[in-house]
Order: C-alpha cells, then structure tokens, then sequence
C-alpha cells in the first residue's frame, strides 16, 4: 500500500463527522449514529481498543503444553499489545485477573480427544514433529518495520516487507470482543470487531517477553514434562462443550465470503476464504492475507504430521476458530 493510499485513507478518516475514522464507525453497536457524532460515545472498552497502536507477532514454535495441548507459539507479546492489556486491565478493575495462558502469545491448534492421555513415547514423538515443523520461523530473524500512520492500514502495508524478512508475520491491526458458547471459539453468540487506530509500532518483543516465551518452550526438555503434559483436563469435551465466555482475542483469518472452509482444512481456506460461521468468517484483521494463509497452510501440514504418526489421538479446532487470545473478560 502506498503512501498515498495511506494519506488518502486518513484524509478519508479525518472527514467523518465528529473525526471518527471509517474503522469505528464501521463497528457493530458503535456506528451510526452513535460513533459519527462523537469518538467519547464509543463503549469505553471499544474506545480503549481504538486508541491501541497494530503491532507485529511472530510465529515461533509449534509446542505441546500441559495436558496435551498443541500449540502455535509466538516469539513474544509487543510493547503495543501489552500497553492494550494494561490499559484495559487498569481501566475495568472488575475484571477477573488475567490468566497464565494468556500471559505468552499463542494459538491453540488442537487437544487430546477425550478418555486419551499421552505416554512418554507419544510426547516425545510430538516433540519432535513440533522441532522438525517449526524449523522453518527459525531460519531467520523479522526485521523491524517502521512507520505511523493508520494502525490498521499501516499493518497492512507494512505486513509483505514484514514476511519477506523472514517467517510469516501476523498483523495485529485489530481486536474482537467475543461472547463464545464453547471454550474453542468455534460457537459465538457474537463477536464485536475494533480496529486499531494509534499507529504502527513494529519495535520487537522485550528482550523480557522473548525470555517469558523461550522458558515455556524449553519445559519439555525436562524429563518430568511428561507429568504436565498428560495430566488430566483440557479434552476434547472441555473445550467444545456448553460454556459462557467473553475473551478479548484476534483471529487468525480474516473476514469470509460466502463459502464456509472445512474445519481444518487449510487449503480451501487459502484458496478461497474462511468459515463463514464462527470467529474468521465473522471478523479479522486486515494486515498481511498472505502471511495468514501461509501460517495455516504451516498449522495444517503440522496436523497431517500429527495424524500421520498418531492417528486417532487429537482433534483439532476448526480454522476459523484460529485466535491469539489477548485477556479473558469472563471465565
């Protein structure tokens, strides 16, 4: 995206009555006649989104957490989104404490079916399709990208140059407030989508959150990970069963045509679009479609090998459910 596009959008942004850019007027509940009129009308969780700068994540590694869990982790939360979490922690003090989960970027992928629980010699070959299949974020290092202008818009110019440096780069241009029915996203009541409108900030993770997230993923070189990662919980029924939440989370893909992609099937949804039911087909950022679908298309390679050498043992959440959780709202 040019400069001039860049230039033309905040001109466009600018011109709303009342100085609210198209990205806000634009989301469910504060449009309208409400958010043209005036920014301060927006719900103050939604304003404190706005105001948030898009920033970058990287994928890191594929890793087994406790209980059996497969996840897709990142090289660490930026400055950006930890100023969102604090904020929002800060400004609603009613809100429960944050979770451990969400303390480090991730994606889950999928979990043990239920009634299954992994042996030393299943964690180890897990281990090993997570070393062999993550090579490839490892090869090199993302460059920092520069730039402030529409967060959203910026991310989406900035996200190409960020993936060329090196692996896939997820845009964070943008978060969803989702009331969900089931703990995997994969039923929404709804799902309010908010881009960010305070700039780019493509400065990498802390040295701090780089280590927050190194130290999760060398647990399963101890010989007592076995312990954590067959522990009971977390199955199949505990994350698809009936359960009322709200989360504060960016999904993976980006909005959906009208064709719904099969759960895990990362091909139709990079051919042509994502599931039209559940979080990607409802809402998604905007920066770097083709990262995105690079990044599941690496996620769905990752559960063929799975499925390959241990059949039967997990199911795997739907691709448009994919999501980086920011905090829980209710647990």
């Amino acid at each position: 995206m040019t400069t001039a596009v860049l230039e033309a959008k905040q001109q466009r942004g600018a011109a709303q009555p009342g100085g609210v850019p198209p990205a806000l007027a634009a989301v469910p509940g504060g449009g309208g006649a409400t958010a043209t009129t005036s920014a301060g009308l927006l719900p103050p969780l939604e304003a404190q989104l706005a105001a948030s700068r898009a920033s970058f994540l990287h994928p890191q590694a594929f890793f087994v957490s406790w209980q059996g869990v497969l996840t897709l982790a990142y090289s660490g939360f930026t400055g950006a989104l930890l100023d969102l979490k604090q904020r929002v922690t800060a400004a609603h003090p009613t809100l429960p404490p944050e979770n451990p989960g969400s303390k480090w970027p991730k994606t889950s992928i999928g979990c043990l079916r239920d009634g299954r629980r992994l042996t030393p010699e299943q964690l180890a070959t897990l281990c090993r399709i997570c070393s062999e299949e993550s090579a490839a974020f490892q090869q090199q290092q993302p460059q920092q990208q520069h730039g402030a202008a529409n967060g959203a818009a910026a991310a989406a110019a900035a996200a190409p140059a960020a993936a060329a440096a090196g692996s896939p780069a997820v845009a964070v241009d943008s978060a969803c407030i989702a009331l969900f029915e089931c703990r995997s996203l994969e039923r929404l009541l709804s799902c309010r989508h908010v881009e960010f409108q305070g700039g780019l900030d493509a400065a990498s993770p802390s040295e701090e959150e780089q280590q927050r997230v190194a130290a999760i993923l060398a647990e399963p070189s101890s010989p007592t990970y076995w312990f954590e990662a067959s522990r009971d919980g977390n199955r199949e029924a505990h994350y698809r069963g009936p359960h009322l939440g709200a989360t504060l989370m960016h999904p993976l893909l980006l909005p959906a045509g009208p064709s719904a992609a099969a759960p895990g099937d990362a091909a139709a949804a990079a051919g042509s679009s994502a599931a039209a039911a559940g979080v990607g087909g409802a809402v998604g950022g905007k920066g770097g479609t083709a990262d995105r679908r690079a990044l599941v298309a690496a996620i769905e390679r990752f559960r063929r090998r799975v499925d390959a050498e241990l059949p039967g043992l997990y199911v795997w959440f739907s691709d448009a459910s994919l999501h980086i959780t920011l905090r829980a709202l209710i647990n």
